[in-house]
């Protein structure tokens, strides 16, 4: 089966802005409709990844630099509960008992929510400026990036990096289809900016995609 008609359009589109990310979009779309592969969606989703994290090259900015991510940082709080676990605590043991390794616990989930409390705001920003700056300089495109496209976004990137690394036990194809179309239609919205007559339509399509109908 072939890529949609939106699909090619998006990698023209990403070639006229970045040819390096048009050949991961590409390489992405390769992969996903060879039905015989059986590792086609976990390989897809990392070209989504590399894709969505390679974005804010098309706005002239740099990757966000790599390692301090979820996953860097709740890793000293998964530490300080497998030591827990490995002295043979339980949630039946007494608390006087598991004291010290129960306050090391707290006291690392301390630092990791306070980093989220200070990132996620930032990142949000950070995003919403991204999309809002790829339909590049002239005139205006009078559309406003709303919460629920940095949210779908965000949600996109989260679910790509789980599925690239085999972090979910079954991957649901209409799932995986309907993150992917988000991330595709909300690149052409701003990539490929048409007539403001057309604008309606193209809303209705990004809602339709949030909303995972």
């Amino acid at each position: 089966m072939p890529p949609t008609t939106e699909q090619t359009e998006l990698v023209a589109s990403l070639a006229r802005k970045k040819q390096k990310l048009a050949g991961i979009y590409e390489a992405g779309l390769h992969v996903f409709y060879q039905t015989e592969n059986a590792g086609r969606l976990p390989l897809a989703a990392h070209s989504m990844r590399e894709l969505i994290e390679k974005c804010p090259m098309l706005t002239g900015r740099e990757p966000r630099v790599q390692g301090d991510s979820m996953k860097s940082r709740i890793h000293p709080v998964r530490q300080a509960h497998d030591a827990l676990k490995e002295k043979g605590f339980t949630d039946t043991s007494p608390l006087e008992a598991m004291g010290k390794a129960v306050r090391q616990v707290l006291t690392r989930l301390s630092t990791f929510f306070d980093w989220m409390d200070d990132n996620r705001p930032r990142l949000e920003k950070e995003t919403a400026e991204m999309l809002s700056d790829l339909s590049g300089p002239g005139i205006p495109v009078p559309m406003d990036i709303s919460d629920a496209t940095v949210a779908g976004w965000m949600a996109a990137d989260e679910y790509f990096k789980r599925v690239a690394h085999h972090g979910e036990e079954h991957v649901n194809e209409d799932e995986f289809v309907g993150h992917m179309t988000f991330v595709e239609k909300v690149l052409l919205q701003r990539l490929q900016p048409r007539a403001i007559a057309d604008l309606d339509d193209i809303d209705a399509l990004v809602a339709e995609a949030e909303h995972g109908e």
